[in-house]
């Protein structure tokens, strides 16, 4: 049970219930992430559309995206976001194999160069923000500078997700 309660449509401020009605009317779910968010009610839209933007409008591969938001959940423990996310991964081409071996992906073979690149990134961004010269140079051979900047992005933002889901302990919907 979270920790505080969740804002929902009814008796929330005009700009939220506004929001979750627009976001109801295109057919999503205004899950407890949404309703937990909303208690800083100016940053909920703006929240939307960064995680709206860096799902759909980012030019990283979308295999590469779901891997780091798959591997920052599980570095920072976050089931909330490991489901969901898991069945995107799924969908864009991520193998079981690679789904189980995510938690140890350094003692894999189941990852690409590129991809290790990539996880190998992750886990610098989400554990301590700073990145290795050797990690940055090593990235670079794969992703262009736009598509780095994505990827810190996607890394950083799934980070935030999770230290608003966790410390609430919002409810799996």
């Amino acid at each position: 049970m979270a920790r505080i309660p969740y804002v929902e449509k009814d008796g929330a401020p005009p700009e939220v219930a506004e929001t979750f009605a627009k976001m109801e009317a295109r057919g999503n779910y205004v899950g407890n992430l949404w309703k937990m968010i909303a208690h800083s009610s100016s940053a909920l839209i703006h929240v939307i559309r960064t995680g709206n933007a860096l799902l759909t409008k980012t030019r990283i591969d979308p295999k590469l995206r779901e891997m780091a938001i798959l591997r920052t959940a599980e570095l920072l423990g976050c089931a909330y976001e490991i489901r969901p996310h898991t069945k995107a991964a799924i969908q864009e081409g991520m193998t079981d194999e690679q789904l189980k071996a995510i938690k140890d992906w350094e003692s894999s073979n189941s990852f690409s160069d590129i991809e290790r690149a990539v996880l190998c990134f992750t886990d610098e961004v989400a554990q301590v923000a700073k990145v290795k010269d050797q990690t940055f140079s090593n990235l670079a051979k794969y992703l262009d500078e736009g598509m780095m900047a994505e990827l810190a992005l996607i890394v950083g933002f799934y980070g935030m997700l999770a230290r608003t889901l966790l410390p609430f302990e919002v409810d799996l919907d």
